[in-house]
């Protein structure tokens, strides 16, 4: 019944829920782009307000937080975010598209769930373990990412959030605009491309040897393989008990390759809306973590944890990976 009553409420709402979206998009190609705002950090973002209106992942902040930005912003968010949210709580229906940590195996429609659930954890377990915890907590290309907002209160850890200048201009300005307190975090301008991450930081206050854990997500995938490699190498130099949560594509799927030749393409022209471009992934293998783990053989760092969409009995083989690595 609850998902029936759910159902009417969406198909009554959907015309507010286009309107909204028509916006969001003019917003996008028109305010975000050319500022040079992530438009691609919109989607992993976008994922998590569905999640906290819906009630399965409270983000006090993010939802604040996109009232002030310039792509949900104001009634962008009112119209996309708020009506499916209204219908969530009026039927009391959770959608498995908003659930979390989400069913297993993850689908595509269920990955952000999925992807959400694993960086959660492994950021908790690496901040807050008893030997060792790391008291320094990187955020690489952070976009609109706001688990720098949601730490324990007293907690003693040193926030850094990395990303180009106009995303965090931004998100200062949302931040702020929000009434969310954010000077616990020290914003580091840089380009990952083109620039070392590892000075910037260290020019910002940053320790390199201290015990640190760096959120590395939704990066990968739109770097060149050397800025990939780079990265993984600086992240090696830090102390051990050091981790870095990280996700990619697999080569195939970038490259579209059999059998993802259809979704390869599809999920090009998606990036390309927001002028941006995929241009990395991890060949996989019999043990589809086979790829990672000869990468990091570089930088002598380990895999500790490895997660996938889909299932292995899918036609088309498991193509986003979540891994936890680290210096040991």
């Amino acid at each position: 019944m609850r998902a029936i009553i759910f159902t009417i409420l969406a198909v009554l709402l959907l015309p507010l829920f286009l309107l909204g979206f028509l916006i969001f998009s003019w917003r996008i190609r028109r305010v975000c782009i050319p500022q040079n705002i992530s438009g691609t950090a919109n989607e992993p973002y976008g994922g998590r307000l569905y999640m906290h209106v819906a009630g399965t992942r409270p983000d006090e902040a993010g939802y604040k937080m996109a009232w002030h930005l310039p792509s949900y912003g104001g009634i962008a968010r009112l119209l996309m975010i708020d009506t499916l949210g209204l219908a969530c709580k009026i039927s009391g229906y959770k959608w498995s598209v908003f659930s979390y940590p989400g069913p297993r195996p993850s689908s595509m429609a269920t990955s952000i769930s999925h992807r959400s659930y694993f960086f959660d954890d492994s950021v908790k377990e690496i901040l807050f373990r008893s030997a060792n915890p790391a008291t320094q907590f990187v955020v690489l290309g952070s976009g609109f990412d706001t688990r720098c907002y949601d730490l324990p209160e007293g907690a003693e850890i040193k926030c850094f959030e990395v990303d180009m200048a106009p995303t965090l201009n931004a998100k200062k300005r949302a931040l702020q605009l929000a009434g969310i307190a954010h000077d616990h975090v020290t914003f580091v301008e840089t380009d990952f491309n083109q620039e070392a991450w590892m000075e910037a930081l260290q020019d910002s206050g940053f320790n390199p040897n201290l015990t640190t854990y760096i959120l590395w997500e939704g990066v990968t995938m739109y770097l060149v393989e050397e800025a990939v490699r780079d990265t993984l190498n600086l992240i090696a130099t830090l102390p051990a008990g050091s981790a870095a949560g990280m996700d990619f594509f697999s080569r195939d799927l970038i490259e579209g390759n059999p059998p993802y030749e259809k979704m390869s393409k599809a999920m090009h022209r998606t990036i390309s809306f927001y002028s941006e471009n995929l241009q990395f992934g991890i060949a996989t293998g019999e043990n589809l973590s086979d790829g990672l783990e000869e990468l990091l053989k570089e930088s002598e760092l380990t895999l500790t944890r490895f997660e996938y969409i889909g299932s292995l009995e899918d036609k088309k083989p498991p193509y986003y990976f979540f891994s936890l690595i680290e210096k040991h």
